[in-house]
């Protein structure tokens, strides 16, 4: 019977296992004083709060940074809009003259920059609007309540909402 295996392998090992000693150990006792559970409690708490507010100032930084950052490009692109202007004078002036070649070239410039947030203000009929418009001449009509644009004389632009030029206009309306 000894070809047999035995039910227990740990039976035939040459090295029996090590044997656990399970006395159970006793911890020395600590005396803590309630001050000084009091004093830690609010060390952690003192703690905890100079966290959160370092927490709280850096997500403003981090804001800030980002509008600061967004108003960076947002003005970059106002400032080659307003380099820009003198080549949309130079070819509405050309449109004038009879250039008609200059119409393409003005409608891709518009276009492009009108993508990116500038808006003409060009519109006879509209009201007045001394954030938008430059009056240099002004026609006398007391039957209107309000004065309009009659004649824009060289367009204005606004980036983004922001006037960047004024149009230059003539007006009409009550003195």
């Amino acid at each position: 019977m000894a070809d047999q295996a035995s039910p227990n392998p740990d039976e035939d090992s040459e090295n029996p296992p090590e044997e656990i000693d399970f006395q159970e150990t006793e911890e020395p006792e600590v005396e803590v004083d309630n001050s000084e559970i009091t004093l830690l409690v609010d060390q952690n708490a003192a703690l905890l709060s100079d966290l959160q507010r370092i927490q709280a100032d850096f997500d403003n930084f981090r804001r800030q940074t980002a509008k600061r950052q967004a108003d960076l490009v947002e003005q970059a692109g106002g400032t080659l809009a307003e380099k820009l202007l003198p080549v949309l004078d130079a070819c509405d002036a050309g449109i004038q003259q009879g250039l008609e070649d200059v119409i393409p070239i003005r409608n891709t410039i518009i276009e492009t920059l009108e993508a990116e947030g500038l808006e003409v203000v060009a519109h006879p009929g509209v009201e007045f609007d001394p954030e938008r418009h430059e009056a240099i001449m002004h026609e006398s009509k007391d039957e209107l309540e309000t004065t309009i644009v009659d004649e824009i004389m060289r367009s204005g632009y606004l980036w983004k909402g922001r006037t960047i030029r004024p149009a230059m206009v003539r007006t009409i309306g009550p003195t």
